[in-house]
Parts: C-alpha cells; sequence; structure tokens
C-alpha cells in the first residue's frame, strides 16, 4: 500500500492512525527500547489502555525523516488520533520519564486543556511534565 501525493497530510495521518489503532488493540505486553545501555523508551499495552513512557526523547532525533510539522499541525494530528482513539474505545497515557504529562482518547477528562485543545478527548495530566517532554523533544530535533 503506498501514499497517493494527492491527499492531504490529514488523510495520511488518519489512515497511519487507524492502521495503528488497529494494530493495538491486538496486541499485549511490554516493549522497552534501551540504547548505549539506559532506557529511551517503553510502551505498555494493558486492555484498552497504551502507555508511551518516554525516558530519552533523542530518541525522536534518530531517523532521517525532517518532519517539520508545526504547532497548529501537531495539533490538529494529536485531535485526530484522539478521535480515533476514542472511537476505538482505546486511552493512550503519554508519560515523560515515568511521569503522566498527557492523556488522549476514550478516558481522556480535560477540564481547562479544552481551551487550547479544542477536544474533549486530550487531557493535559501535568503541564509541568508536557513543557518538560516538549523542552526535550525540541532539543533533540534541533540536534538532528
Amino acid at each position: 500500500m503506498g501514499i497517493n501525493p494527492n491527499n492531504s497530510n490529514s488523510d495520511v495521518i488518519t489512515g497511519t492512525a487507524n492502521h495503528l489503532v488497529e494494530i493495538l488493540k491486538r496486541i499485549r505486553g511490554k516493549v522497552g527500547i534501551t540504547y548505549r545501555e539506559g532506557p529511551i523508551l517503553s510502551i505498555s499495552l494493558e486492555g484498552n489502555k497504551i502507555f508511551l513512557d518516554v525516558s530519552d526523547a533523542s530518541v525522536f532525533g534518530m531517523s532521517d525523516n525532517n518532519n517539520n510539522l508545526g504547532f497548529f499541525d501537531s495539533l490538529k494530528a494529536t485531535k485526530t488520533l484522539a478521535e480515533i482513539l476514542d472511537a476505538e474505545g482505546l486511552t493512550l497515557s503519554i508519560l515523560r520519564k515515568g511521569k503522566e504529562a498527557l492523556t488522549i482518547g476514550r478516558e481522556a477528562t480535560p477540564k481547562v486543556s479544552t481551551i487550547l485543545t479544542r477536544s474533549d478527548d486530550i487531557q493535559v495530566d501535568s503541564v509541568r511534565e508536557v513543557a518538560k517532554l516538549g523542552r526535550d523533544l525540541k532539543k533533540h530535533k534541533n540536534k538532528a
């Protein structure tokens, strides 16, 4: 299956997210990724919950893919993923070094963050951890 160059970026993101959700619904367990003797990422699949724990954001700077989505494009992609997860009954919890940062999907219960995200499927668990994760990602993106 190839990517149609006539599709918008949003269509590609939606298609990719749908394929990912179908895979995640079928598997259970935990995968940890280490690099240079240290943990960088772990993914736990427990029922309808997915936990993505980012210990070292350098993992996101390791590919040759130069994805320069702006803030609003990133937010739109996140909203699309959140809507798909919610429709499929799944929840993604994003953690930074074991501390909750974001909850996306079915179990998200946003309060004030709805104003920023304009979505009831994205919950900011900790503004501090989201900000730290954002700084980590930006630092490693600039190095790539």
